[in-house]
């Protein structure tokens, strides 16, 4: 009797190897979603420009982009002076380009804009060899 029970034991094992619980492949992980690059919000010619509060700003009348990948916005206001504003504070709405400013930050920029920086920047020293 004891010669059997290892046999049976050695059965059990083989059918349980068997059985769908322990032929189960380990969960395979997920591949990491791809994700693409940010798109490059369009702004297009001739869109109001709106403040954050919703004012109304201006007029987009070109978008530049800049050598270093910078795109500027060139804003007609109401009374026909041009401003500028980096598109990087921009966004697009359904029916105008939104600007991340309030109309008092947009008047201020402007003015930096036109004065340019309130100081000049330091010019860089070259290196002691």
């Amino acid at each position: 009797m004891f010669a059997k029970t290892p046999a049976l034991l050695v059965a059990a094992a083989v059918v349980a190897s068997a059985s769908p619980i322990a032929a189960q492949a380990p969960a395979s992980q997920s591949p990491a979603p791809v994700v693409a690059p940010p798109s490059v919000q369009t702004f297009p010619p001739g869109s109001k420009v709106l403040s954050v509060d919703g004012e109304l700003l201006g007029e987009l009348i070109l978008v530049e982009t800049r050598s270093g990948g910078e795109r500027i916005l060139h804003i007609r206001r109401a009374e026909g002076s041009m401003t500028t504003a980096p598109a990087i504070v921009a966004s697009r709405g359904e029916r105008a380009v939104v600007l991340d400013w309030t109309r008092a930050e947009f008047e201020s920029a402007a003015t930096t804009a036109a004065t340019g920086p309130a100081s000049p920047s330091p010019s860089p020293t070259p290196p002691v060899l």
